[in-house]
């Protein structure tokens, strides 16, 4: 295992990041456009059939679903040779369908733990076992990309990882989670009287925050990967 700190680790995903900023711009900006158009003109073929409300929540689902492998992927390539072409994220379509069957299962997973928790639980303690969960499978994809290992043997394999390197990985993610939640302090802070003008503000501000912060993050976590396994990352100066 290659000894590399947390802040090491942000300091070469900022690297990477200022590089590939054009790439994720597109990737993120665009990509998610098109699938969300796509999505709404099937799903309105079938408007009669089903609640407004549930079209709006498919929506959101099957974009995130269609999404994630790419930008997993994307992140990937970006830790691993520096600056990859657009189009080498879609090249290996086998590598970004086991991915979209990863994410299928985590949700999966997810779901039934909130249908067969003890109905004594409450939100939170549902989240913190969720937490612990996607703690635990983080690398599975990675494992996957590199080839090292199915999409089921890779969650064992990731599992082993996180306990090997536990104190490592959970400072690293609570990292992430940290970014994630630094990006809403504007809207935390609260005004005396409500200005929707600047309520919007704070919301357009938080969007471009996770366009920003979600590319990083895309990156962080396969250089985290490559550290903790010892496999070659993109090289920085």
């Amino acid at each position: 295992m290659l000894e590399v700190s947390i802040s090491q680790l942000w300091g070469r995903t900022w690297d990477l990041f200022k590089v590939n900023w054009p790439f994720f711009r597109t990737l993120l900006v665009l990509l998610p456009i098109i699938i969300v158009i796509l999505i709404y003109i099937i799903v309105m073929v079938i408007f009669h059939l089903i609640p407004i409300d549930i079209i709006f929540a498919l929506i959101v689902l099957l974009a995130y679903i269609l999404l994630m492998p790419v930008i997993v992927r994307a992140g990937y390539l970006v830790a691993r040779q520096g600056q990859p072409s657009f189009g080498e994220v879609f090249r290996d379509l086998s590598s970004l369908l086991k991915i979209f069957v990863y994410e299928l299962t985590l949700l999966l997973i997810l779901w039934l733990l909130r249908r067969i928790v003890p109905s004594g639980w409450d939100g939170l303690d549902i989240l913190v076992v969720a937490g612990f969960i996607i703690l635990f499978v983080w690398a599975a994809p990675y494992y996957v990309l590199s080839r090292r290992a199915g999409i089921f043997s890779a969650i064992g394999q990731s599992f082993s990882l996180t306990w090997r390197n536990f104190s490592k990985v959970f400072v690293a993610l609570l990292s992430v989670i940290g970014l994630l939640i630094l990006g809403l302090l504007p809207l935390r802070l609260g005004l005396p009287v409500e200005v929707p003008v600047l309520i919007l503000a704070g919301w357009l501000f938080y969007g471009l925050w996770l366009l920003v912060v979600g590319s990083m993050v895309a990156v962080f976590l396969p250089l985290l990967y490559f550290a903790l396994t010892g496999e070659e990352g993109a090289s920085h100066a």
